[in-house]
């Protein structure tokens, strides 16, 4: 959706919120909407977006930043002198959502992150088994990098009307908030749109997916065949789940977003998580090879490791699975063991 319309569509929000009994004005306004949703099914998603931000946005905000990004678009929407009923919300819900135009106007289609003008140079940083690096993007974005993962971006990021980077691995990130260019995050077959706040996604290849918010807000969509899927909207404590079994994208609520991210501190969570990814996280965090002489493919676990040694989580796995295992250098061998 262009800007032109995506005005036209707050015009009416706004026009509907201060509408009064028999409203002349709004109800010109509601025909002109509903001719603009009769032209296209697509259009009705884009107004149930709006609203989506409209309803989340209307709130003041206190980031100094959005004050000049307020000022222009109160002047662009106000067409007469503002009535004294008028609330201050309706004003700063159009600024905030305005800011998210350029987020929403790629949101249906496969996009090029930067112009495709001109060769891009991009820049891969990543974390090696065994170690987690932290990151400082050049927009003040900062990112903590899982062991095992890599992060890309391009070099001229700060500049790019888009923001884009791309992630194979797990990471925590705290976006730079800048509401005229929004953040963008490929992982697998996935999409995370934000603007400014902090999140976790990890995105393991051949596991399912997986974006959880601790502050702010964040538009979740996958890609299938080259076609983006409707957006799912987390705020905190949710995360989006991309199930490749079913490939299919929900939301869950969780009662704390803060678990997502025990990695950081060196600890290690599974809930009922199935063993042969967590010999994979094993590895990772470690530096080590796990071989085992059978698949545990049946077999889930549940635990939690305070980052402690590799022979004390395997005395764990040891005791709940009655494996036996060795060290030698950099490979743990496994053998026997049953789930219980």
């Amino acid at each position: 959706m262009d800007q032109e319309t995506w005005k036209f569509v707050l015009d009416y929000l706004s026009a509907k919120e201060n509408a009064k009994g028999n409203d002349q004005k709004f109800e010109h306004k509601e025909k002109k909407i509903q001719e603009w949703l009769s032209k296209d099914p697509k259009n009705r998603q884009d107004l149930e977006q709006a609203l989506w931000l409209w309803e989340h946005t209307s709130a003041p905000l206190e980031n100094e930043e959005w004050k000049a990004g307020f000022n222009a678009v109160k002047t662009a929407l106000l067409t007469e002198p503002p009535r004294k009923t008028a609330k201050f919300k309706v004003w700063m819900a159009a600024a905030a959502i305005f800011a998210a135009i350029v987020m929403f106007t790629f949101f249906y289609k496969v996009q090029q992150p930067v112009s495709t003008h001109a060769e891009i140079s991009w820049i891969t940083k990543s974390a090696r088994p065994g170690k987690m690096i932290n990151i400082m993007l050049p927009d003040s974005t900062e990112i903590l990098l899982n062991s095992g993962s890599s992060i890309s971006f391009p070099e001229n990021l700060k500049h790019a009307g888009l923001r884009t980077v791309k992630l194979k691995g797990e990471a925590f990130f705290k976006v730079k908030r800048d509401p005229r260019h929004p953040f963008v995050v490929y992982s697998l077959n996935i999409q995370t749109r934000v603007l400014g706040t902090s999140f976790n996604i990890r995105a393991w290849e051949g596991h399912r997916a997986e974006v959880t918010v601790l502050t702010g807000k964040v538009a979740v969509s996958r890609d299938s065949a080259g076609m983006q899927s409707a957006a799912i909207h987390l705020l905190p404590n949710q995360k989006a789940v991309c199930d490749l079994n079913l490939s299919k994208l929900y939301r869950q609520n969780i009662e704390d977003a803060h678990t997502a991210i025990d990695w950081t501190e060196g600890k290690m969570v599974f809930d009922q998580m199935a063993v042969p990814e967590i010999f994979e996280a094993i590895e990772r965090k470690f530096a080590v090879k796990v071989i085992a002489d059978q698949s545990f493919k049946d077999c889930k676990l549940t635990a939690k490791f305070n980052n402690i040694s590799l022979n004390d989580v395997l005395q764990t796995i040891q005791a709940t699975l009655n494996i036996q295992y060795t060290i030698n250098k950099n490979t743990v061998y496994i053998k026997g063991g049953k789930c219980n």
